[in-house]
């Protein structure tokens, strides 16, 4: 049965545009918020975000930016090495084409989001960008993202023997490619998911070097078999423990899986949602009660308890007193 749960993506993928955004003025804050991320969510690797809400974010990142060409304008910078997730990729590809295949088998890596694929007929090289079943109109966005990426790899390439009219993009939406990245005749319409036409002999060019400042920024993304399915959920509720509507859902969609594979592959792990939540909840609930001088009903809150009193109950079950009682016997300890 094909899986139905949306793709995700990681939060790194978005580094980029968080930095082009903040270029024009606005805050980490405002970019949290629009993600229904914390702070410290927002630039955790670990953290994955549903598919169309990152194509969503893109759209509202170019009206934001008052730059129709924003995404490609933001691609274009990854495809000079400030995109860190795939900086190791460019330092260790030989050529252009060594490249590609090591991006293609990063992204069959993550989930499910898009797929990419090289083909090469006689003297022209296909690089085909496919999406998952179901994205979003707000695709587009992220074709102009990928267009400006990897036509600065192709162009930086070839540097002096760059050719723009011997390269063609068709993507949803043209108007997203500005002129000076491709001319107008190069960009056509088509169907979400880009595919770039190239000469093949493109893909055995040098792949340009990336600044050793670059190379100093690099960011690992841990990949679902990277993970046991409970420590990807441990991790899923650690980062929305906040949340007092967390449940079972909200974690399938986090994760990438149906709620019916969620369960049962926990089952098979010898857990389950609740028994997770729960020890993360206490281990959380101790180091703060331990660590900080927050009010009670603050951790309750920070916990996803809906009141301390609730939170309280649970706090003397896994210890035998109140939170009040056991910070005092801390103290009392020195």
């Amino acid at each position: 049965m094909p899986e139905t749960t949306p793709a995700t993506m990681s939060v790194a993928f978005l580094f980029p545009v968080f930095d082009g955004l903040m270029r024009c003025g606005m805050t980490e804050q405002q970019l949290a918020a629009q993600l229904d991320l914390s702070l410290q969510m927002l630039r955790d690797p670990a953290v994955t975000i549903p598919a169309n809400k990152v194509y969503g974010f893109l759209a509202w990142s170019t009206s934001q930016s008052k730059d129709p060409h924003f995404c490609a304008h933001v691609g274009q910078d990854m495809g000079k090495g400030n995109w860190a997730p795939v900086v190791p990729l460019m330092v260790e590809a030989k050529t252009v084409g060594d490249f590609f295949q090591r991006f293609s088998h990063l992204a069959s890596k993550q989930g499910r989001a898009a797929s990419y694929r090289l083909e090469v007929e006689g003297p022209v090289a296909l690089w085909k960008l496919m999406r998952a079943t179901g994205a979003s109109e707000a695709a587009v966005f992220a074709d102009a993202m990928a267009t400006g990426f990897f036509v600065e790899v192709l162009k930086r390439a070839a540097n002096l023997d760059w050719a723009p009219s011997q390269c063609i993009a068709v993507i949803g939406d043209p108007a997203l490619v500005p002129s000076e990245l491709l001319p107008q005749t190069s960009v056509l319409s088509g169907d979400v998911g880009l595919k770039l036409r190239f000469p093949a002999t493109c893909l055995s060019l040098d792949m340009p070097e990336v600044s050793k400042t670059n190379t100093a920024t690099q960011v690992q993304i841990p990949t679902p078999k990277e993970l046991t399915l409970e420590s990807r959920v441990r991790l899923a509720i650690t980062q929305r423990i906040s949340d007092p509507n967390l449940d079972i859902q909200k974690l399938a969609d986090a994760i990438g899986l149906s709620k019916w594979k969620l369960q049962t592959g926990l089952a098979a792990e010898g857990t389950n949602v609740l028994a997770i939540k729960d020890e993360v909840r206490q281990n959380e609930a101790l180091r703060l009660v331990r660590s900080s001088n927050a009010p009670v009903f603050t951790i309750a809150s920070k916990l996803g308890y809906a009141n301390s009193a609730n939170f309280a109950r649970a706090f003397k079950a896994w210890t035998g007193v109140s939170p009040r009682e056991f910070r005092r016997m801390q103290l009392a300890q020195g």
